[in-house]
């Protein structure tokens, strides 16, 4: 009698050496096969086919500006260092194993065991149409055939490391040999609370850093060789084969702070969050000045801000490609690839299609995530306040996205559930049970902390609770064949001053008093940065109540005056942060953010307003007008405050470094913005003077007001008299698309919220 054949891991009869090197089908007779017979090989069955001798371990010196292979590409192994594969190192899945692989077994086995389905994606009510509902919702009745299924499932998960292709080991190993070491990760600590971004938690940042230096600190030390480097790639390797833990929100042991750690960090460290790290590294070195200390370590290399975070960036796309190799789509992946995508946002052209792109792959991720609709909590855990964070940030993105591309959005308040967080410092929030409750017994019953101060979420709250009147303008602007009506306007202009007159007074800008100095200079700074942030709060209020107006000067429901004062307002508050640039240097990164994304289309209105009243461009025609915009179309300004504010903000795009990301479209207008101012001025001394200008306005009477225009004299003979070599540049077809009483938006891609 035969002896039964060997099996398989995944239940295939095993096949014999000959025929499993030649790749060719065996009939798994014992002792010989038919082939091995029929040509007379050695028929053998080794007990252990996949098994490979280890390789020598060579010790290269490190060389930290290792170029990255490319991502789209297979690379080929360095012939000096052999790599090993994960089937090659010896790996032990023993408790006995004190790696922090090893370690996180038990974990591994209770989250398989949590998944014991034969679908492990949980369902919600609202998924009646997923493919496999009805097997969810009645687990209970299969019986045996949902338990064959999931052991079936937890066999597969036991099983040794499948053989790893050679460049995906060598692009681990090439990636971890870029991470920043000790000190340069603790000199960008020290801007990580200007970051005010949720997507960048202090806390994790923190816990994650400390848990690399006390486990990894001999292996990426500064004598980091590709092998010391190989033994952290294998534990994330082998981390990453395991189940995705994630804590139950309905656990009140959610609470406690270690075990919030252990989810992200400690035994579960994975690829994902080292692409976190690399990102955060990006993005602190694109927020440090040119001439920062940290520019000067040895291993920099001579990058400078530009440099450096692309190579972070570079690293932390490949820590993405990592994941592919059990691609599963948590919160920390969500995270990695939102924050990979931001820091490629802030280093490449805003005009980039490829950016548009990423962030809505971003955004699918976030969908599939589940975090596009959160269950209510029962208890305020932070696992609860964490993904709070996150749905509202990417809503509220979602929405600032497809304003400035005049694209949909994604994600809809009609199937979308995103609360909003509570307005806690992460102090509380991470620092256990009891001081999380003390903190919530804090808060008002709005959800806003009732100390004056300004964290995060204050910030994330406040742009949040826009997202309704963003999107209503959205509805308006982007429906196909519909019309809207007036009425329809000023019900979301009265919905956005109630949004404001909830926010608390800490929170509300006083305009010009934010700046008042302190006597005491750390009190001043702290100022200063809360005085940023009620200011960026500020510019996105008057972003919607321009745009409203927008709308209503388009459709012709109103003049263009109400529109001309918010874009005057706007360039003022605009103004003052730039005024106050020198108590503000943690913010430079985003000035060139607020000058494109704000600045742009309120000077295009001024200026616009400013050729007209100088008879430099025809007025608006009467007749296309109604009866009741034309009463109200003459617009009234002041035209030395206007030409003031102007070429105050031609310094500031001046101003803008060369390695901001905005500084090409920044060059741009500034051009078309010189040309403008010339051009007024000119036309003004030809007519009477510049001298006889104030006494003649003086004498003006509403009177002497005939048409839009005359409240500033008139280029008598000149209404036209502009350079021919201007008239027939490309600036001022470009100055078209930033007129938005003409036509189109400016092209722009994700606004500065939050940084």
């Amino acid at each position: 009698m035969l002896a039964e054949p060997r099996k398989r891991h995944n239940g295939q009869p095993q096949a014999c050496e000959p025929c499993r090197k030649a790749k060719v089908r065996c009939d798994h007779t014992s002792p010989k096969c038919s082939r091995c017979v029929l040509r007379s090989l050695d028929c053998i069955y080794h007990p252990a086919p996949m098994t490979k001798r280890r390789p020598p371990i060579s010790h290269t010196p490190i060389e930290f500006d290792t170029t990255l292979p490319d991502l789209l590409t297979t690379q080929n192994v360095s012939s000096f260092f052999q790599i090993p594969t994960e089937s090659s190192v010896g790996i032990s899945l023993s408790p006995t194993d004190p790696s922090p692989a090893a370690s996180s077994g038990l974990t591994a086995r209770s989250s398989a065991s949590k998944r014991n389905m034969l679908f492990q994606e949980q369902l919600g009510q609202h998924e009646t149409t997923r493919f496999s509902a009805v097997f969810v919702e009645n687990q209970d009745s299969f019986g045996a055939v949902m338990l064959d299924a999931t052991n079936s499932n937890l066999h597969e998960l036991d099983r040794e490391p499948d053989v790893m292709a050679r460049s995906r080991v060598e692009l681990a190993v090439r990636t971890l040999l870029n991470f920043p070491t000790a000190r340069t990760c603790d000199m960008l600590m020290t801007g990580i609370h200007h970051i005010y971004d949720v997507w960048l938690s202090p806390t994790m940042i923190q816990q994650c850093l400390k848990q690399v230096w006390t486990e990894y600190a001999s292996e990426l030390g500064e004598l980091r060789t590709r092998e010391s480097v190989w033994k952290v790639a294998n534990d994330l390797f082998l981390n990453h084969k395991r189940p995705h833990s994630t804590p139950d929100c309905d656990l009140s042991s959610n609470s406690d702070h270690a075990s919030w750690m252990n989810w992200f960090g400690g035994p579960h460290l994975r690829w994902e969050m080292i692409g976190i790290l690399f990102s955060w590294a990006g993005i602190a070195f694109r927020s440090k000045q040119e001439w920062d200390p940290v520019f000067d370590l040895p291993e920099q290399h001579g990058r400078n801000r530009n440099t450096a975070a692309e190579k972070m960036r570079e690293c932390a796309a490949a820590c993405i490609r990592l994941c592919e190799g059990n691609f599963e789509i948590s919160d920390t992946m969500v995270i990695c690839m939102k924050n990979s995508t931001r820091l490629q946002s802030i280093i490449i052209s805003d005009e980039s299609d490829r950016v548009r792109v990423d962030y809505g792959t971003v955004r699918s991720a976030f969908i599939s995530a589940g975090l596009h609709r959160l269950t209510p909590a029962k208890e305020i855990t932070p696992f609860f306040q964490h993904r709070a964070s996150l749905a509202s940030s990417m809503y509220y993105h979602d929405k600032c996205h497809s304003l400035f591309n005049a694209r949909p959005p994604m994600l809809s308040n009609r199937y979308c559930q995103c609360p909003l967080p509570l307005d806690l410092c992460e102090e509380d929030v991470y620092g256990g049970r009891e001081r999380l409750a003390v903190a919530i017994a804090k808060l008002d019953s709005n959800g806003w902390n009732t100390n004056g101060q300004i964290f995060t979420t204050t910030w994330l709250r406040a742009l949040a609770m826009l997202s309704p009147i963003r999107e209503g303008i959205l509805e308006l602007t982007l429906s196909v064949n519909s019309k809207f009506t007036k009425s329809q306007v000023e019900d979301l202009q009265v919905q956005l001053r109630n949004i404001v007159a909830l926010y608390p007074p800490h929170i509300q800008y006083q305009g010009n008093s934010e700046w008042h100095s302190q006597s005491s200079s750390q009190f001043h700074r702290r100022s200063a940065h809360g005085a940023y942030i009620i200011t960026r709060i500020q510019l996105d209020v008057l972003q919607c109540q321009f745009l409203l107006q927008r709308l209503l000067v388009v459709q012709q429901f109103s003049g263009g005056q109400d529109l001309f004062d918010i874009a005057q307002e706007t360039m003022s508050v605009i103004l003052s942060l730039w005024q106050n640039r020198d108590q503000l240097q943690e913010f430079h990164h985003a000035f060139d953010w607020i000058a494109v994304s704000y600045g742009m289309p309120c000077a295009g209105i001024l200026c616009v307003e400013l050729l007209r009243a100088s008879s430099l461009v025809p007025p608006a025609q009467q007749s296309e007008l109604s009866s009741t915009a034309a009463a109200s179309e003459c617009v009234k300004f002041s035209r030395s405050e206007v030409v003031q504010n102007l070429v105050m903000f031609r310094a500031l795009l001046d101003w803008i470094r060369p390695t901001d990301n905005n500084a090409q479209l920044s060059k741009k207008f500034k051009t078309v913005l010189q040309r403008i101012i010339d051009a007024v001025f000119d036309s003004l001394g030809s007519s009477c003077g510049m001298q006889t200008q104030p006494s003649e306005q003086q004498s003006q009477g509403p009177q002497d007001q005939q048409s839009p225009g005359q409240n500033v004299p008139t280029a008598t003979g000149r209404e036209h008299d502009i350079d021919p070599d201007m008239n027939t540049f490309n600036d001022m077809d470009w100055l078209n698309t930033v007129d938005w009483t003409q036509g189109g938006w400016l092209e722009q891609i994700n606004p500065p919220f939050p940084y």
